[in-house]
């Protein structure tokens, strides 16, 4: 199972999938909504999905109505991630039922949400192989 990241930023993108295989996930990144959705049609096994709100393409307002209406299976395993103070944006986003994650945010928030969703109870990072 993986995990989708949908955003459009590229080091966020990076930071956030480096996070999650430390921590032994795998991830589906997505630079937008369009990218989303196809991912979405085509990996029946994710095990949720992290949704930024604005991207290039849409927002992840987008993607979660997308999601309830063709991939119901994820509903309750979403998260939405959002740098916007917009207390408007958050009511509605609170609304869903989702976590919502405020940039900057922990990388122990999305371990654990991961980790959620997979069933896994060890958060532990794993460890590469030894130097000699």
């Amino acid at each position: 199972m993986a995990i989708l990241h949908v955003d459009d930023q590229v080091a966020i993108r990076e930071i956030v999938r480096r996070a999650l295989e430390a921590f032994g996930f795998a991830v589906v990144s997505a630079d937008g909504a369009r990218a989303a959705k196809l991912a979405l049609a085509e990996q029946p096994d994710l095990a949720g999905a992290l949704l930024d709100m604005r991207l290039r393409d849409g927002d992840g307002g987008q993607i979660y109505e997308w999601i309830r209406d063709h991939r119901p299976d994820l509903i309750g395993r979403v998260a939405f991630l959002t740098g916007s103070a917009d207390t408007a944006l958050h009511a509605q986003l609170a609304a869903t039922g989702c976590p919502v994650l405020s940039k900057p945010f922990e990388i122990t928030e999305l371990v654990t949400l991961a980790a959620a969703w997979e069933g896994r109870d060890e958060l532990e990072p794993r460890r590469g192989p030894k130097a000699s």
